[in-house]
């Protein structure tokens, strides 16, 4: 029978997952355990605790399971705390693991921070998109480094970088770049996360 840690692989496909599910394996306990353990480790209660203040406090994004009607539609958006009383909520693993990084202690749970199982992780998931958001701001702060023309005060100038990257992609692929066009929104973006996750650093450090 596969052991709890072999089966974190297939948690790496969901880009949500429910607070009792987080709370269990942040406590590396199988979320199947739990009924069997009562529902709670000696840590469970102060972690389960510790993310619902997160959640109101609006660190963790999350969706509505929502409730199917007779007519095929779905009622969501109900109050954060009926979404707790009902088990309703799904915490966007993405944000959790912003969460996390974010801690005055280190503390890194496997479900989110095995590395070993990244390629897992489908093409196009938004922790993919995060990376890869990660890997432009980067490479923006490095373009403006090196280039006055390509920054802004002390930060990477998006627009001029976006119009950069556009005339070199229509030098190389022709005139279909239309995805390059707004490239300088793709670079906003990705410096908005940057500044986000390292609030204290600036692009010289």
């Amino acid at each position: 029978m596969p052991s709890q840690f072999n089966c974190l692989r297939y948690w790496d496909l969901s880009n949500q997952i429910r607070l009792d599910d987080a709370i269990a394996l942040w406590c590396n306990v199988d979320p199947a355990e739990l009924g069997r353990l009562g529902y709670d480790t000696h840590c469970m209660s102060a972690k389960r605790a510790a993310l619902v203040t997160a959640l109101r406090d609006g660190l963790l994004e999350y969706e509505d399971l929502g409730i199917p009607t007779g007519r095929g539609r779905v009622i969501m958006d109900a109050p954060l705390d009926e979404l707790l009383e009902k088990d309703r909520l799904l915490i966007k693993k993405p944000s959790l693991r912003r969460w996390f990084e974010q801690l005055p202690f280190e503390d890194r749970p496997a479900f989110l921070f095995d590395e070993s199982r990244q390629p897992v992780l489908p093409d196009g998931s938004e922790a993919a998109e995060m990376n890869s958001l990660k890997a432009i701001a980067v490479m923006a702060h490095l373009l403006a480094r090196s280039a006055p023309g390509y920054r802004t005060g002390e930060r990477p100038n998006a627009e001029q970088i976006g119009k950069a990257v556009a005339e070199v992609a229509q030098q190389l692929f022709g005139d279909d770049v239309r995805g390059f066009k707004s490239f300088h929104k793709k670079v906003g973006e990705a410096l908005k996360v940057f500044n986000r996750e390292l609030p204290k650093r600036s692009w010289e450090t």
